[in-house]
């Protein structure tokens, strides 16, 4: 069977991850490469069904097509976030590039106060953008690999695989361009809900304690230090029922 779900290899998330030692963190579903005029309005409407709060990173080239789906992410209680302007590959060293990268996209989305670097890829160059914008750097923890599905069976695989890797206070990478997002998320959103460990759409701020499901240490980490991320040998098994 093809592996989709994966966690990020341990140099990276060493280089690029913050520790948290949180057996009891929420887990938050985080959607790259939007805004798509099809799937991202599908993925909304599973969401809003389920009462579920996520964050969407953003392209800067893909607002323009499409600006009336980031005012309905923010108005549907989402956090938004940086994803660059074009999400171009760039060099170590590409200072210059990464400053406007970051920055058209942030003239397009103002709101965003967190950035996620193209492909997971955190340069000096898009640290220092990200940091003179004002954005927290938040990558993943557990890569979905939605985006290498191809039909129905790929996408049935891929949820089974999110559903036995995931754990308390994981970050979980999608895509909400991809075609086989909603079929992936009509698998793994039930499941998810039943663990009571992802974040509800409430009257309070995001990041406000609730008495029934409290914000996890690593989401409030994305907005107090420069990296997020999560130890996996620390954290213990997550029981899902399917």
């Amino acid at each position: 069977m093809m592996q989709f779900a994966r966690r990020p290899h341990w140099l990276k998330r060493m280089v690029s991850a913050r520790s948290t030692h949180s057996s009891a963190g929420n887990i938050l579903l985080t959607f790259d490469d939007g805004p798509h005029p099809a799937h991202t309005p599908a993925v909304l409407e599973r969401l809003r069904e389920s009462h579920l709060r996520a964050a969407f990173f953003l392209l800067g080239n893909r607002i323009d097509a499409a600006p009336q789906l980031v005012e309905r992410i923010i108005a549907d209680g989402h956090l938004v976030g940086n994803h660059t302007d074009t999400h171009r590959r760039l060099g170590w060293f590409e200072f210059r590039s990464a400053q406007e990268e970051i920055a058209r996209c942030q003239e397009r989305v103002p709101q965003a106060k967190l950035f996620r670097p193209p492909f997971g890829k955190l340069t000096p160059g898009l640290l220092l953008a990200a940091r003179r914008q004002g954005l927290k750097c938040m990558n993943w923890t557990l890569d979905s690999g939605d985006w290498r599905c191809r039909g129905a069976s790929d996408a049935k695989a891929c949820a089974r695989q999110v559903l036995d890797l995931i754990r308390p206070g994981d970050v979980v990478l999608f895509h909400d361009n991809h075609e086989w997002i909603d079929a992936i998320l009509d698998v793994v959103l039930p499941a998810l809900v039943s663990s009571r460990l992802l974040p509800v759409i409430e009257r309070k701020s995001f990041f406000e304690r609730s008495q029934t499901r409290p914000t996890s240490p690593l989401v409030e980490a994305a907005l107090t230090s420069t990296f997020c991320g999560c130890s996996v040998s620390v954290i213990p098994s997550l029981t899902i029922n399917r």
